[in-house]
């Protein structure tokens, strides 16, 4: 067909190959946090827009691509690093015996010289390269699930309701009669800062009586506090054994108790401050 620039392009495809893999392998190692991020945000995106939905078809095509890639990689190509087949090598040697001589020399200046550049490159530098490309783009999926998840957990947060200034101010209270009732022993200090909480719950509008059980109270102080800590149920098991067992309570029950305080005191503020921020 006269295209003789193609026995350039062929002489140099193994060089413009591995060098368009080593350029791509910098690229996204050079991108790889912006790349990520972006990766990442879409999916928490699309998971929120899609969080009643569970598409399988797209997973069965997934999971279908994945096991032909693995099955011509295994029975095809020989393993995960292809290995050269006999017939490829005759067509290699046919190639080269067919662009070589005195008479191509002479027609195509610098063809020879080409050739021998291009015959630095082995087979196997293609496999590192692959090998190094899938490295990166692991590191960048990882990351990306990563940021996916702290997005969708900041977007929950986010839709939770703000923490009351009457709880904020019931934890710094029931903190202080803990500190400050240092005449009392443990044991009421535990109890006294816990009804202090539900007083200030029924100030709000929860539903406290005299009759209610320990985790209706806790559900009253969850009102009040509008946060989802481990926190209000360990110190709520604090106050049912103060109130209701007859072993000791020691300084050391008061100091877990201050601890889940300070917990649920923490939490209040890193709720407000992801409102401050996406604001």
């Amino acid at each position: 067909m006269n295209s003789y620039w193609l026995l350039y392009f062929l002489s140099l495809a193994p060089l413009i190959g591995l060098g368009l893999f080593v350029a791509l392998i910098i690229y996204l190692a050079y991108n790889w946090r912006l790349l990520s991020d972006v990766i990442g945000f879409g999916m928490a995106r699309k998971r929120s827009q899609n969080r009643k939905k569970f598409k399988t078809l797209p997973i069965i095509i997934s999971l279908a691509v994945w096991a032909l890639a693995i099955e011509a990689l295994l029975f095809r190509c020989g393993g995960i690093i292809c290995r050269a087949s006999p017939n490829s090598t005759n067509i290699t040697s046919q190639i080269t015996n067919s662009t070589s001589g005195p008479d191509l020399a002479a027609s195509f200046p610098f063809l020879a010289s080409i050739a021998e550049v291009s015959s630095l490159v082995q087979a196997n530098w293609f496999s590192y390269a692959v090998i190094g490309l899938v490295f990166v783009c692991s590191v960048i999926v990882v990351r990306s699930i990563l940021v996916s998840w702290d997005e969708t957990r900041s977007e929950l947060i986010g839709k939770m309701p703000l923490p009351l200034p009457e709880g904020i101010e019931a934890v710094e209270a029931a903190i202080h009669i803990l500190k400050s009732q240092t005449a009392l022993d443990p044991r009421m200090r535990i109890i006294n800062s816990y009804q202090s909480m539900v007083e200030r719950a029924k100030g709000v509008g929860a539903t406290v009586t005299s009759d209610q059980t320990t985790r209706e109270l806790e559900a009253a102080i969850r009102i009040l506090l509008r946060v989802n800590s481990p926190a209000i149920r360990e110190l709520t098991d604090l106050f049912e054994e103060a109130r209701y067992s007859l072993h000791p309570i020691t300084e050391d029950d008061a100091g877990r108790a201050q601890r889940c305080l300070l917990d649920i005191s923490r939490q209040m503020d890193l709720r407000l401050n992801v409102i401050k921020i996406e604001t």
